[in-house]
């Protein structure tokens, strides 16, 4: 197994046709005072880079998306973002480029996601979801999947973490694996916020209606020591997720993968 980096890997890829790209979609948004704007791209540049070792077979690693699409939190500091339409846009070119090279299989990491989601709608970047299943459409012979890290951890994340059903935004698992990963960027001021009203209400409104600083989950709770076996568990949980997912596709497509 060989993973390829785009920043040191070039002409070899000749060597690999059959190759696994992993797309990691980040964002540049407000996560509360305590944060950096960057944290999403920062989690899943490390988490993308760890499944790319864990995957069976030869795997493309692509640089993460640095912006995505931040609805929910546009006009809060710091947030800078793509229209819906240029997201959809990105991804499907993305996905044919890659196809006109010879790679036929395609996992884009959508978001963090986290234990209240599902594998059936993205909590972030929902278009996301939306290009993919154009991609299959449109190319019989590329498999394109779309996955929220956080939220197919094996086990859940709620193991180590008491209010992980609660972080939907810059709260306990968020800031505890920044802690641990990126200490010096993890500042003060963290205020615990959780709005009386379900996750569910975000289908209607943004999240700065209810979360004006951005946060979401108790931040205060964060502790960076749970952080290593937590990352772990999302890097198995995100792997098996792509190998079984990949594995269903070719089957029902019925061709060899």
């Amino acid at each position: 197994m060989t993973v390829y980096d785009v920043y040191n890997t070039s002409w070899e890829l000749r060597a690999s046709p059959r190759l696994t790209a992993i797309l990691p979609v980040g964002a540049l948004e407000a996560y509360g005072p305590h944060l950096p704007v960057d944290t999403q791209t920062r989690l899943l540049d490390v988490i993308a880079r760890r499944v790319a070792e864990e995957l069976a077979g030869d795997v493309l690693l692509l640089p993460t998306l640095p912006f995505g699409q931040s609805e929910g939190v546009e006009g809060l500091p710091g947030t800078v973002a793509l229209s819906w339409r240029t997201l959809l846009s990105v991804i499907a070119d993305l996905g044919d480029a890659l196809r006109q090279t010879g790679v036929h299989r395609l996992a884009v990491l959508v978001g963090l996601g986290g234990v209240g989601c599902t594998t059936v709608l993205p909590r972030e970047q929902r278009i996301v979801k939306t290009a993919v299943r154009r991609l299959n459409y449109d190319h019989p012979d590329l498999d394109a999947l779309w996955v929220q890290p956080l939220t197919v951890a094996e086990p859940s994340l709620d193991t180590w973490f008491a209010t992980a059903a609660d972080d939907v935004h810059g709260g306990e698992v968020v800031t505890s694996l920044m802690q641990h990963l990126y200490p010096d960027l993890v500042g003060p001021g963290a205020q615990d916020h959780v709005p009386p009203q379900s996750a569910a209400c975000l289908d209607v409104a943004p999240l700065r209606a209810v979360c004006p600083q951005g946060v979401w989950g108790y931040p205060s709770r964060a502790d960076a020591t749970k952080a290593p076996a937590a990352l772990q568990a999302i890097v198995a949980g995100t792997t098996r997720y792509i190998q079984d997912t990949m594995t269903e596709m070719a089957r029902l497509k019925r061709h060899p993968r």
